[in-house]
């Protein structure tokens, strides 16, 4: 760890502003100037914010004089357990109970085993110190770990970000462990499982592309409907009786019904006869034309009216 008059790393001095006075640690300041030419002297820097779990507690109880001792006691915990060329500071300024631990050509795994160390000396700590009325002895010293990882190009502000922000996990999740960012997933099983659906939707799409085989079936003629069959009534002319049958033309469905046009009745210009057999077989008159609504009616009506102009007179 550096405490000597200048950085183990650029060979800066160090001036008695850059030095906390009670820990004999960098300062906020000191540690700020130093840490990244640190950082970007090395290939991977891994960076360890220490917050020591409910301090005020002891300043409460026991004093600020007690609370001195225990700052004392984890900065030589930090400064034994660190090596020459890593940087430690007090962070927090005069008063606070944070440090701050750079550790140059470190991974992070290696800075989760090494803060892991650092977090069960710390545990085990005890620290007497001068209280009213005598000396208390202090035992349940813990603290809280985040830890990050950067690379040069890495700003330093980022690192103490994200260094922080494990901390503050740390503390939600029951305080005296460490903890570091949660790792990002990686975004290879992502795009492979995206270019997997879109290959998927590429042969769904030429599957359903492929242009289907139509089979022509000769439509069947349609059945035409069987033609009504109208038996005429029976015509008794002596000495023989005739019967006729006609087959009636449906009309057609499209467009408006035309009444068909009706046959007037032929007139004969013989001169009456005085006959008594003519006069037996002449015709009762005809009845006055009906106005049908039934193109079968008219048609069937016509067809009577044809038959009975060839009968004899």
């Amino acid at each position: 760890m550096t405490t000597s008059s200048s950085c183990d790393s650029c060979g800066r001095p160090h001036g008695r502003w850059a030095t906390d006075r009670l820990t004999l640690l960098l300062d906020r300041w000191g540690w700020d100037e130093q840490a990244p030419h640190v950082l970007a002297a090395s290939p991977s820097t891994a960076l360890v914010v220490v917050d020591l779990d409910n301090f005020k507690r002891v300043n409460d109880r026991y004093g600020h004089v007690a609370g001195d001792a225990v700052l004392k006691a984890v900065a030589d915990t930090l400064r034994q357990r660190t090596r020459k060329g890593d940087l430690v500071g007090r962070y927090g300024g005069h008063g606070g109970d944070e440090f701050l631990i750079l550790l140059p050509d470190t991974v992070l795994d290696e800075a989760l085993a090494v803060t892991e160390r650092v977090r069960q000396d710390i545990r085990s700590l005890v620290v007497e110190a001068p209280t009213h009325g005598g000396t208390v002895r202090i035992d349940t010293i813990t603290a809280s770990f985040g830890v990050a990882a950067g690379n040069p190009t890495t700003d330093i502000q980022t690192l103490i970000v994200e260094a922080d922000t494990a901390l503050r996990h740390a503390k939600k999740t029951g305080r005296d462990r460490v903890r570091a960012p949660k790792q990002r997933r990686s975004m290879r099983i992502p795009l492979a499982l995206l270019g997997a659906c879109a290959a998927g939707v590429v042969v769904i799409s030429l599957v359903s592309d492929t242009p289907k085989r139509v089979t022509q079936v000769a439509a069947e003629p349609p059945l035409l409907p069987a033609l009504p069959t109208i038996t005429m009534p029976a015509v008794t002319v002596p000495p023989s009786t005739v019967t006729m049958t006609a087959t009636v033309q449906p009309s057609r469905a499209a467009g408006p019904t035309q009444k068909p046009k009706q046959t007037p009745p032929r007139t004969t210009s013989a001169a009456p006869s005085t006959d008594p057999s003519a006069r037996a077989v002449e015709r009762p008159p005809s009845q006055p034309t009906k106005t049908s609504v039934c193109p079968v009616c008219d048609v069937v009506e016509g067809a009577m009216e044809d038959f009975r102009s060839f009968l004899p007179r």
